[in-house]
């Protein structure tokens, strides 16, 4: 069973530095040509499933692989697969995060046990499928961190756009991770831009 994590395209709060979380943002223009050409990369690849976050930053970048791939089946969307919510600090500053009295938003545990839920439903329902999930930066670095049972996933960074790959040997109920965070599918200039996203929480 193969997983391919994609964080959806850019946005324009992206570009600012801005906490999305759970705000519906949309892909700016740059974001659909990314969008794009993550489909044109899986062309090629067998695709049994796909799974999206229904904010719309991410299931718009789903329909369009959906389009390029030919997939279809349906894009099943989940509000399981969301960001964190940032509350009162989305639409805000990354730097905000720092100096904060007090952060309103979801905790660490709740997230981690909304995405421990999904992932191993993941797992179980989809054995020897391959499964596309598109979805946001701290789904993917959690994903990852369950993965490789890592203890701090914010030492992990996503960038936009991105893919990442977790292999699930079902006969050893095991997981690998053979690829992470590659930008090979967009241009030498958006790749260079896309790091510049790196900065974050």
């Amino acid at each position: 069973m193969i997983i391919y994590l994609i964080r959806h395209g850019e946005t324009e709060w992206n570009n600012k530095f801005l906490f999305q979380g759970h705000s519906d943002t949309e892909l700016n223009k740059n974001g659909e040509n990314q969008a794009k050409r993550i489909g044109k990369y899986f062309k090629d690849k067998k695709i049994d499933v796909i799974l999206s976050s229904d904010l719309r930053r991410a299931y718009k970048t789903a329909e369009k692989i959906k389009k390029e791939i030919k997939f279809k089946g349906e894009i099943i969307k989940s509000k399981l697969l969301r960001e964190r919510n940032y509350s009162s600090l989305e639409g805000k500053d990354y730097n905000l995060f720092f100096s904060r009295e007090k952060f309103d938003g979801e905790k660490d545990k709740e997230f981690f046990a909304r995405l421990k839920k999904i992932f191993k439903n993941i797992l179980n329902k989809y054995k020897y499928k391959n499964v596309l999930v598109v979805t946001h930066g701290g789904v993917v670095r959690a994903f990852i961190s369950f993965a490789l049972n890592l203890k701090e996933y914010k030492r992990i960074r996503i960038y936009n756009a991105s893919i990442s790959e977790i292999f699930y040997d079902e006969k050893k109920n095991f997981t690998f991770v053979p690829g992470l965070n590659s930008l090979c599918h967009l241009s030498k200039k958006d790749r260079e831009k896309v790091k510049l996203h790196i900065k974050g929480i």
